[in-house]
């Protein structure tokens, strides 16, 4: 009898070893997510961004302790609908900091951008009255496509020192200001030594010794001398490894591989010909560098003589609720890609799920896998009832899954 009592003892001894043991080694990582692009377009702006609530809904039960956020909250300027998806989800018992980038949709503003917005609801109105009336309305949707161009056309041509401003207003008065005061204290934290118009900023995180600088760019401003200058500083103040987050993609393959990227004189081409040689110089130890813009999923990488993957890797996730894009229409091998490979462009509501620790060395390990639902969108796209229904954490596809190991 004593012998059976001491065998069980010791295995009770020895399970909950094993137990505190695991518990230290999950404690030590470091898990957060990132994703981006939730935003409607502007016939549904003003609906509720149901497919992005369900996508945060799993995001919360996946308990990451922090989000990574690339860029686009809205379409126009509803951002109620977005911050209703932020409080109802990362705002709670235990509440999860969402980090922002700035994207290009958090910049349509202006009298002459909402008189044109204004306009475009007016000719969609009267096709719809032409539809149900079964009359021609070809002419007016060629309208509505020239108010598009038009509109786009006028966001582009706004002064640096304007998008700099709203920047700001956005990042501040938009969005951190209208948080809990409570929940909202993690950004009062990184955003309190900046500077009037910055939108840039950065934050450390620590595992197991090992510090890692997280990195926010506003691709807004390609041009913009402050914000370049203090990204330098950062690179020198900081040897350890570092992951950028913002919103134009460097690469591409996309419908914006085709329309940004081979336009020299698009935001998005002169934030990477600015940028790119710093996040690709090896010395620099960027490990990663997550964009959105493109609604999809896209990786882009270069390997080692024995194939293994090289720091840095970029990735493209822009699945979190805006509708699906797929392929470039243009010739792929016209794109600069500086001798990147890609894996391929997914058409999927997704995000970046990582967790960060280290080997034996201090050397940093990310385990990446990417989650969601692929989408077949040549024949139409999914609806919103689709993407509650379907979007639960038990119907999570692996969409990507990569290791980069900083030793290697």
């Amino acid at each position: 009898m004593r012998k059976h009592i001491k065998t069980f003892l010791l295995i009770i001894n020895v399970a909950a070893i094993l137990f505190l043991f695991s518990q230290k080694l999950y404690a030590s990582a470091l898990h957060f997510i990132v994703y981006g692009d939730t935003r409607q377009d502007i016939l549904t702006m003003e609906k509720p961004q149901r497919k992005h609530n369900a996508i945060a809904k799993v995001i919360r039960e996946m308990n990451p302790e922090f989000i990574l956020f690339t860029g686009d909250m809205i379409y126009y300027k509803e951002y109620n609908s977005f911050l209703k998806v932020i409080s109802n989800n990362y705002i709670g018992d235990k509440a999860i900091p969402l980090y922002p980038s700035i994207g290009n949709h958090e910049l349509v503003f202006g009298k002459e951008a909402d008189a044109i917005i204004k306009e475009i609801l007016k000719k969609v109105s009267i096709e719809d009255k032409s539809k149900r009336q079964t009359s021609s309305h070809a002419g007016i949707s060629n309208d509505i496509e020239k108010l598009k161009r038009k509109l786009n056309q006028t966001v582009e041509a706004i002064p640096e020192e304007k998008l700099k401003a709203r920047s700001r207003q956005v990042l501040c008065e938009i969005f951190k200001d209208k948080l809990n005061p409570a929940y909202a204290s993690y950004l009062n934290e990184v955003l309190i030594d900046t500077s009037e118009g910055q939108t840039w900023y950065s934050f450390v995180k620590e595992i197991n010794g090992l510090k890692i600088k997280f990195i926010a760019l506003n691709s807004s401003l390609p041009g913009d001398e402050e914000q370049f200058q203090w990204f330098l500083n950062e690179l020198k103040q900081f040897s350890g490894p570092k992951i950028i987050f913002e919103h134009y993609p460097v690469y591409s393959i996309g419908f914006h591989g085709c329309k940004d990227l081979l336009n020299d004189e698009s935001k998005a081409s002169r934030f990477r010909d600015r940028y790119a040689k710093f996040f690709n110089d090896t010395a620099n130890n960027i490990v990663l560098v997550i964009s959105g813009h493109e609604h999809n999923y896209q990786r882009f990488y270069k390997t080692d003589k024995s194939g293994g993957m090289q720091i840095p890797v970029y990735v493209v996730s822009g699945g979190g609720g805006a509708e699906l894009k797929g392929t470039a229409d243009c010739d792929v091998s016209e794109i600069p890609l500086d001798g990147f490979h890609y894996s391929g462009l997914i058409t999927a509501y997704n995000f970046v799920d990582i967790v960060a620790d280290t080997d034996d060395k201090k050397n940093l390990i990310l385990k990446c896998k990417v989650l969601g639902l692929r989408y077949d969108i040549t024949d139409r796209l999914p609806n919103d009832d689709t993407v509650e229904k379907e979007f639960v954490k038990d119907n999570m596809e692996l969409i990507d899954d990569f290791t980069l190991n900083q030793s290697k």
